[in-house]
């Protein structure tokens, strides 16, 4: 819809609010809005005190990674208090250590039977667009750093490598309660596509837990393998594309990053025809994984090609 300036004083421009949306969200004279510059469009919503989103549950009987899962699930869903009952301080070892990667959860009160997670305060300072490009170099810097540890065959740092995953967790973990909570997108050209967004974030976080996995398992090979060094360069190589194809979506990128796409699938399918290592064939399967992920961050996005 457009709307017309109107001059209002020597120094004031005024634009006039649709009807229906004010009448739809209860505006009046001397209600405040609330007013936000992104580049060069404004977005104009009512000032709403959010209330605040509770959940409790029981989660005795559960097993550990279920009750890691369930904290995850509710941080990123937006809920602001988590209580959580429990009948073993196994499974409050495992919330104090997810809680560590949930930014702006603290655990306020804990003892043997239940434990009280807040969200420290309603709008956590830390820009969307900043934590998601910090997830997407975390995640670079794991995929070089697998690539260039098993050159070296520095087993410890491969071994180790699991750390920087819990970094991208955490960026990860905060952009997708960002779209949930505050209906946050990177740029008014995304506001129709939240649900894609959502997916290519929870592939990032998917794409560090197999890179974790694949460094772990090639921190037990006993020699180098050519082949698989040749797959980690490339697979390091369709990641540098795909990301800045994110960024600044091109043909080119596109059509390189695919190309390189299906020679690693070729050349994984040819690998367990000769002689490797039992944890070098477990190891294709997450390197496998990791390149169907990447593959995901530009063919979701080809529509952002510019003409």
């Amino acid at each position: 819809m457009k709307r017309k300036v109107v001059q209002h004083g020597p120094s004031t421009l005024i634009i006039s609010l649709p009807l229906k949306w004010a009448k739809r969200y209860g505006i009046k004279k001397g209600d405040d809005l609330e007013v936000d510059e992104k580049d060069k469009t404004l977005l104009v919503s009512p000032h709403v005190v959010r209330s605040e989103h509770r959940i409790s549950a029981d989660v005795s009987g559960l097993m550990p990674r279920l009750v890691d899962r369930f904290l995850a699930r509710a941080y990123q869903k937006g809920y602001d208090t988590v209580q959580l009952t429990h009948n073993d301080l196994k499974l409050l070892e495992v919330i104090q250590q997810k809680v560590q990667e949930l930014i702006g959860y603290e655990l306020i009160e804990q003892n043997d039977k239940t434990c009280l997670i807040q969200a420290i305060s309603q709008k956590i300072e830390l820009n969307f667009d900043m934590a998601l490009r910090k997830a997407f170099l975390v995640t670079k810097q794991m995929i070089e750093s697998c690539r260039d540890c098993y050159e070296a065959s520095d087993r410890n740092s491969l071994r180790n490598l699991y750390l920087r995953d819990l970094e991208v967790n955490r960026f990860t973990y905060f952009c997708l309660r960002q779209i949930n909570k505050e209906q946050y997108y990177v740029g008014p050209e995304l506001t129709h596509q939240s649900h894609v967004l959502y997916y290519l974030i929870e592939s990032l976080e998917d794409l560090g837990d197999a890179v974790k996995r694949l460094a772990s398992l090639l921190s037990e090979s006993k020699k180098k393998n050519p082949e698989i060094m040749r797959l980690l360069a490339m697979m390091a190589e369709q990641y540098e594309l795909s990301y800045s194809f994110f960024y600044a979506a091109t043909k080119e990128k596109a059509n390189h990053a695919y190309r390189l796409y299906l020679e690693i699938e070729e050349a994984i399918r040819n690998l367990p025809g000769k002689k490797i290592e039992k944890n070098e064939t477990l190891s294709l399967l997450y390197l496998r994984e990791a390149t169907a992920v990447i593959y995901h961050f530009t063919t979701m996005r080809l529509d952002f090609i510019k003409q």
